[in-house]
């Protein structure tokens, strides 16, 4: 497990925050390709920004949702989840309940020459409901970089931006205040699995 994709070197004595944790062995070749036939034999819907409506220009592509209810997913949350408290613990040390939402199924897809892929502009995903919220965020790279092009995640630090690695199985958790977007994808399909570690708000 790789930690702190930022040098703190180049940071600065004064400066310890490290803003990303991550790594590409929580699961294997064979564990992502369940998660991704669980993901594909879910119902679909049209991808929407927290609290905006059918008119959301900021995001393209479609969504479904892995139940945290349910008994077969369990292995999936309960692996994530203790490597967020792992990184929390290392790195930020919010005060965390756990996850408060389902895990979203994401695919963006390319489009007919001279149209845009799918896409997901600057966002935070620091929302939250019922009085809890969202401090941080787990995205999944469930695809091989070899069947899509574009799409590429990018976190903003800054006057500087992180471009996360492609590289199928990699995981990566960043504070959900942290502006971040997906870059359009120009060529196949690309699948990822989104979820939020939340916590009371932040005082």
């Amino acid at each position: 497990m790789e930690t702190c994709f930022i040098n703190s070197t180049e940071l600065g004595a004064q400066r310890s925050f490290c803003t990303y944790y991550g790594g590409s062995d929580v699961f294997t070749d064979k564990e992502i390709e369940k998660i991704k036939s669980t993901g594909n034999s879910l119902t679909n819907e049209k991808a929407k920004t927290f609290g905006q409506g059918e008119s959301d220009k900021s995001r393209q592509g479609s969504v479904s949702w892995l139940p945290r209810s349910a008994q077969k997913n369990e292995w999936v949350y309960k692996a994530l989840l203790s490597l967020a408290h792992k990184a929390n613990r290392e790195l930020w040390k919010f005060d965390l309940i756990g996850f408060w939402e389902d895990a979203q199924y994401t695919t963006y897809t390319c489009a007919p020459k001279g149209e845009n892929g799918d896409f997901y502009d600057y966002h935070l995903d620091i929302d939250g409901s019922y009085g809890v919220q969202r401090k941080i965020s787990v995205v999944i790279q469930l695809s091989d970089p070899e069947d899509y092009e574009g799409g590429e995640l990018e976190l903003k630090t800054s006057s500087s931006s992180y471009v996360a690695e492609k590289k199928k199985g990699t995981v990566l958790l960043f504070p959900s205040f942290c502006l971040h977007k997906v870059h359009p994808v120009t060529k196949g399909l690309r699948n990822s699995l989104v979820l939020w570690v939340s916590g009371m708000p932040f005082k």
